[in-house]
């Protein structure tokens, strides 16, 4: 087949008539990422590879060379994730991109002599090979394939000989991914993965009665899978950032194809994908990474919400990308797409908090502070032990973070990072509410109870609890009220039958670009470049900060601190933490009288505190009885967490009834 015959003048993701131009725009706005790419093309050209693309999903930083020919099943270590993502051949995509940049004919024939050697040398009728055949793997590869043939449009090494063994190839991965769909692919981001791939099989190979055949159904399982798999409230089930804009990924593709070629998409589809893009963006960190949560890495994750707005012409998600379209977000557009993304208006959220029900989810953002919460379902194999997890980011950087996910590996490094004590939440005697039995699955589990979330007059309040305790009949539920962007009240609270003595502990991991010491025994002083936060926790009876690690890529560690502080309680108890950044806020337990009898309530029914200019009650039990209401420092109120501010003559702010 001849370059004419195949492409028959077609636009797939960006106009080759303007390649030329969008690369020139590509190297203006993001030099740093063209000449990252660059190298990757450079070292494939050479034979040397590693992953450290933003989209990597499991990344390398050694090389691996061959002088030889490539031998594309090589597996240099103990984990089978290089031979995955060396099949995925992402790196054939920079090969275009540097063809597009520099016209050098050396990559289009290296992209050709690859293509040439992998079709050869990888058969699906190979048990050898198998590594290479999961169906993840060739849905990436369909994408990442389609996406480099088209920089090479113009190329003399795009032979006729080439085309017939691209196209040879693409035909038997769709009969494959044809064949390869059940209830496993249905729930999973593996089924959005490869259905993808197959819908792109069936729009860039030239149109036949069977391509139809295909996107026909990769429409319908791309359909089921989206409302299977995505909340109501736009999150994907897995409960992980990272697979999360995976998928996004996925279905913007899916988009930007039907746009282009003219193809209609199931009803409802469109609607679905635009949840999806909002919960990404919404969740996203002031520095437009996305959260670490589950499975997941640091990755500037604009990209993805620059193609949303774009597609969506949705000024909300236009606010949350860069002025111009990045590297990789003009590429798979075009040109005239990142020109219509820079013409839309801006929109900031108007809530205080953005909150995704379904999913247990909740963020806050307000002058540069930003903080997270989740306590939803687990999420599957990609899911951590995080339920009441949260994350601050202040003053352009983390502050307290989840510390990603390091490897797969059933080894000890993947319980480490995993593992409920891994997160900013509470644990319980020294034990983990989840007990992972291996890589991907628990021996036991917990549940979430709700997710309560309210704004008022400037305040925030996010609660939500787990019973991932429950075979010590304790239930474990966390209040975290925001005075203000930089003041925070956390209220952890902890239920237990009468008569038993247990130890709660509040963990907490800081970045690591900042020091952390301890001051007395439940005070910590955090401190880095461009933040100071003091720590407060009440009632907190011993404190140690101790040497742990944060993973922000696949196969990476790094050393940072970790602060935990216990108390013991019997039958009711709680940790209130005060967390102010910035100056030194003083906090103290101050009592709560009871009207009606006269006399202080009981501190396991409610606690009074003072954290600067605010007075808080916080209740964990009912108080009220028969008809009272409380007074704190000459303020009276009614309610289970209530705030009041220095100067203020009401009832105060009711936060929760």
């Amino acid at each position: 087949m001849t370059r004419d015959d195949f492409f028959q003048n077609r636009r797939f993701f960006f106009s080759h008539d303007d390649m030329a131009e969008t690369a020139e725009y590509a190297l203006k706005h993001s030099p740093d990422e063209a000449a990252l790419v660059m190298q990757v093309a450079e070292d494939a050209v050479n034979g040397s590879f590693t992953f450290r693309l933003r989209w990597d999903l499991e990344q390398t930083q050694v090389p691996v060379v061959f002088t030889d020919g490539i031998d594309w099943l090589r597996q240099p270590g103990d984990d089978p994730e290089f031979i995955y993502a060396f099949n995925r051949m992402r790196h054939w995509i920079c090969l275009g991109e540097a063809y597009a940049m520099t016209g050098d004919e050396k990559y289009a024939e290296a992209f050709s002599s690859q293509l040439l050697s992998w079709v050869e040398n990888v058969r699906f009728s190979d048990p050898a090979c198998s590594k290479a055949w999961r169906t993840i793997e060739a849905g990436f590869r369909m994408e990442y394939w389609s996406k480099a043939i088209q920089f090479f449009r113009s190329s003399p090494a795009l032979t006729e000989e080439v085309i017939d063994a691209f196209v040879s190839s693409m035909t038997e991965h769709a009969e494959f991914i044809m064949s390869s769909w059940d209830s496993y692919n249905q729930i999973s981001n593996w089924g959005v993965i490869s259905s993808h791939g197959l819908f792109d099989v069936s729009v860039i190979l030239p149109e036949t009665e069977r391509t139809l055949e295909w996107r026909k159904e990769a429409l319908q399982r791309l359909d089921e899978e989206l409302r299977m798999q995505v909340y109501d409230d736009g999150v994907h089930w897995e409960q992980s950032a990272m697979y999360h804009n995976e998928v996004l990924q996925c279905f913007q593709d899916v988009l930007i194809l039907a746009k282009n070629r003219g193809i209609e998409l199931p009803e409802g589809m469109r609607e679905r994908i635009h949840a999806l893009a909002l919960a990404s963006a919404l969740q996203q960190k002031p520095d437009g990474s996305e959260l670490m949560s589950g499975d997941s890495d640091d990755i500037d994750q604009r990209d993805l919400t620059e193609k949303s707005a774009y597609l969506f012409s949705d000024p909300i998600l236009r606010y949350f990308g860069e002025d111009h379209m990045t590297f990789d977000a003009v590429w798979d557009t075009g040109l005239d797409a990142a020109l219509e993304y820079e013409s839309l208006p801006k929109k900031a959220p108007e809530n205080l908090i953005s909150v995704f029900p379904d999913s247990g989810r909740a963020v806050y953002r307000s002058g540069g502070t930003y903080i997270s919460f989740k306590n939803g379902t687990l999420g599957a194999g990609h899911g951590h032990a995080d339920q009441t997890h949260f994350d601050l980011f202040a003053g352009g950087e983390d502050i307290l973070v989840d510390p990603g996910r390091y490897t797969y590996v059933d080894k000890k490094e993947r319980y480490e990072f995993k593992n409920s004590s891994a997160h900013n939440v509470i644990t319980i005697d020294g034990k983990e509410s989840y007990i992972p039995s291996d890589s991907w699955t628990y021996s036991k589990m917990s549940h979430p109870l709700g997710l309560r979330v309210k704004e008022k007059n400037g305040l925030a309040f996010i609660a939500g609890g787990h019973l991932g305790y429950r075979e010590k009949g304790i239930l474990v539920f966390r209040k975290m009220i925001v005075l203000s962007p930089d003041l925070l009240v956390v209220n952890d609270e902890f239920y237990a039958p009468d008569g038993e003595e247990h130890t709660a502990a509040l963990n907490l991991h800081f970045a690591e670009y900042g020091s952390a010491e301890c001051i007395g025994r439940n005070r910590i002083h955090y401190r880095s470049d461009r933040n100071d936060v003091h720590i407060t926790v009440l009632n907190g009876e011993e404190s140690i900060i101790y040497p742990s690690h944060i993973s922000r890529h696949y196969n990476q560690s790094s050393d940072n601190l970790s602060a935990r502080i216990s108390r013991t309680f019997s039958c009711t108890g709680s940790l209130i933490t005060v967390i102010s950044i910035g100056k030194d806020v003083k906090a103290e337990k101050v009592p709560v009288m009871s009207n009606y009898f006269g006399r202080e309530l009981r501190k396991d029914y409610a606690e009074g505190v003072r954290a600067g200019e605010y007075l808080l009650v916080l209740s964990h039990w009912e108080w009220g009885s028969p008809t009272d209401s409380f007074s704190i420092e000459g303020h009276n109120g009614w309610g289970q967490s209530v705030v009041f501010k220095d100067g203020d003559k009401d009832i105060g702010t009711v936060l929760e009834y």
